[in-house]
């Protein structure tokens, strides 16, 4: 279990950050993902490094304005990341195509992803602190915490990166694939989405392994195969 699992937390503030602080970390990075649950898109991981200095005196900006990005509106959202821009040593984000999450699987994704930020960070962490309840293993300590994003700030922020980007890409998707409402639902699985994937087909950015593509693919391919019988 995660020494983080208590979920008492109401708002999240800085004192998961704080006890890894005094356990020697200086360098805590929040991670979050954005998409998990989506029929169509890419998988969208944020990552923020906040300094240390602010963890017992958090700016009352941070605490008014940041919270789990579920919980913002679109709005609130570009807000609380220019907050975030303002105040943190480093935030960055990066996507895992769904054709890598049709190809190996939406955990399998995640460590991609992970894989992928670290990679791409300027500043090394030092412990990465993650919303969740994975087990993976890198070549820095990892803990997950569950309900991680209404507990850490340093989490928080990144979910707001990640579900930001996200965004963005799903309503460029939407002009590049018009008729699924992109810009709406971000390709999540709304009534409205699965009508959509019912009556024109699957497009090239949904997830093949997700329902309800999976099953239109396989009826296509088991009727074109009946035509061959």
């Amino acid at each position: 279990m995660s020494p983080f699992s208590d979920l008492s937390a109401t708002f999240p503030d800085f004192s998961i950050e704080t006890d890894l602080y005094n356990k020697g970390f200086k360098l805590i990075a929040g991670i979050d993902e954005a998409g998990r649950g989506a029929l169509a898109g890419p998988l969208s991981l944020g990552m923020v490094i906040f300094n240390p200095s602010i963890f017992s005196n958090i700016p009352e900006i941070i605490h008014a304005r940041i919270a789990d990005s579920k919980k913002l509106s679109h709005k609130k959202r570009l807000q609380a990341l220019s907050i975030i821009q303002d105040f943190s040593l480093l935030y960055t984000s990066v996507f895992v195509p769904h054709t890598v999450i049709d190809c190996s699987n939406i955990n399998k994704a995640t460590e991609i992803g992970i894989n992928k930020l670290l990679a791409k960070s300027r500043i090394k962490p030092d412990i990465i602190i993650m919303d969740g309840n994975f087990r993976f293993k890198f070549n820095i300590p990892f803990i997950s915490v569950v309900k991680g994003d209404n507990r850490s700030l340093s989490i928080a922020s990144a979910s707001i990166a990640a579900k930001v980007y996200r965004d963005r890409i799903m309503e460029k998707m939407d002009n590049k694939y018009p008729g699924y409402d992109f810009s709406r639902n971000k390709g999540y699985g709304t009534r409205n989405h699965i009508s959509s994937i019912i009556n024109m087909g699957v497009s090239h950015v949904h997830r093949k392994t997700y329902e309800p593509a999976k099953s239109i693919i396989e009826g296509q391919s088991l009727l074109f195969n009946e035509d061959y019988i």
